[in-house]
């Protein structure tokens, strides 16, 4: 199976007049993001499912991601993405989808959350992140059905991702 993180692009900071889940990206961050869609339209091919956090600036994200890879499904908004939830529970819907047969899926969140869920998609391990910066994508190719242990296919931040689109 396929598996692609995304993190959120750059936000507006939070504060008493901006709670965190309602944190937007900010003008740059949609631009960095604009700039970034070209490549992943060569890299990724439209995914099975499209998951992500319910937070604002990941559902922004989310929709930059869905049009540049022409995904037609409809986001699955999912409490497991937020920045502190535990990884073992994406996992174990990752598990779930391979075992469907699930070609490819598509995650859209939060630091340190996805550092956490890559390391442990890498290494099989809980606790070795390895952190992706805002607006990076990476790609994951997991072995068989019987383990989510995977290889690293690509990373690509936001910088060279404009480069290369």
């Amino acid at each position: 199976m396929h598996i692609y993180l995304l993190r959120h692009g750059i936000a507006e900071d939070g504060g008493p007049s901006v709670p965190d889940h309602a944190r937007a990206l900010t003008e740059e961050g949609w631009k960095r993001l604009r700039k970034a869609a070209p490549a992943w339209r060569r890299l990724v091919p439209p995914p099975d499912r499209l998951w992500v956090s319910p937070l604002r600036r990941a559902q922004e994200t989310a929709e930059v991601l869905r049009e540049a890879v022409g995904f037609r499904g409809e986001l699955r908004t999912d409490e497991g993405l937020v920045p502190h939830a535990s990884p073992n529970t994406l996992l174990a819907m990752l598990e779930a989808e391979s075992l469907s047969r699930t070609g490819a899926v598509a995650l859209v969140g939060h630091e340190p959350h996805l550092g956490y869920l890559l390391g442990l998609l890498l290494t099989g391990h809980p606790r070795h992140p390895v952190p992706l910066k805002k607006g990076m994508l990476v790609g994951v190719e997991t072995e068989s059905i019987a383990s989510m242990v995977g290889t690293l296919r690509f990373a690509l931040g936001q910088k060279l991702a404009a480069d290369l689109g």
